[in-house]
């Protein structure tokens, strides 16, 4: 029985007293919000990068694939506080807006690879005449085809972008992971905390699994992948 009280009073001390629910409700708002900046920022910036990675011109690819180096390299916390204390503070910015644009960049730098990989691939097995072509026909063949083929990879990105939304608290961000932080502090039950952050982000990530699961299937019926 002491066992069950123990449980049901860290329950009630960290998920509902001092309005603890509605906290947790709002910061795991931010949460799938800075995720869904990342994710977005990604894929845009990404594409973009990818685009200019596969130019014929050697020196407009070779720089921007320096670029993508730089950002799929750099670590994200200090990706992080340098958008934060560098770019973007002098613009006012919200700190949420600024913790899902440097991880963002971050992703982007890995999307970029990811696509540019895959269309070099294709490259390699197509005759030169088609290779030529692929520039004018990026978007609308070489793009699509390219996130086809490495739909697990893009998965798997989307899901460290959600990892990473942890480093937001860096900034003073009030994600989950920080607010469930400050709960564990206060009521001195730093396990229950943490376990119920992590049953968060397990919650999400077999979410993100279900919708490429269904995606996959919708644009590739006869091939699910991952």
């Amino acid at each position: 029985m002491s066992m069950i009280r123990n449980l049901l009073d860290a329950i009630s001390s960290n998920l509902i007293s001092g309005n603890a629910y509605y906290l947790i409700l709002k910061s795991a708002f931010v949460t799938v919000i800075i995720t869904g900046i990342a994710w977005l920022i990604s894929f845009l910036l990404g594409g973009l990068l990818s685009y200019f990675m596969c130019y014929r011109k050697r020196l407009l690819s070779g720089l921007t694939g320096g670029i993508c180096f730089f950002l799929r390299s750099a670590p994200v916390p200090l990706l992080i506080l340098f958008f934060y204390y560098v770019l973007w503070k002098k613009a006012h910015s919200g700190s949420v807006l600024i913790a899902g644009g440097a991880l963002g960049c971050w992703g982007a730098g890995h999307f970029a690879e990811i696509i540019s990989h895959s269309i070099r691939n294709a490259q390699r097995r197509q005759d030169e005449a088609v290779t030529a072509r692929l520039g004018h026909l990026f978007y609308s063949i070489a793009f699509p085809q390219a996130i086809e083929e490495s739909w697990f990879s893009i998965k798997r990105l989307t899901i460290h972008l959600l990892q990473w939304t942890v480093t937001a608290g860096y900034i003073g961000v009030n994600d989950l992971s920080n607010v469930m932080e400050r709960i564990g502090q206060r009521t001195s039950y730093p396990f229950f905390s943490i376990f119920f952050s992590l049953l968060f982000y397990l919650f999400l990530t077999v979410l993100i699994e279900i919708v490429f699961r269904l995606l996959a299937k919708h644009f590739s019926p006869g091939e699910v992948e991952g």
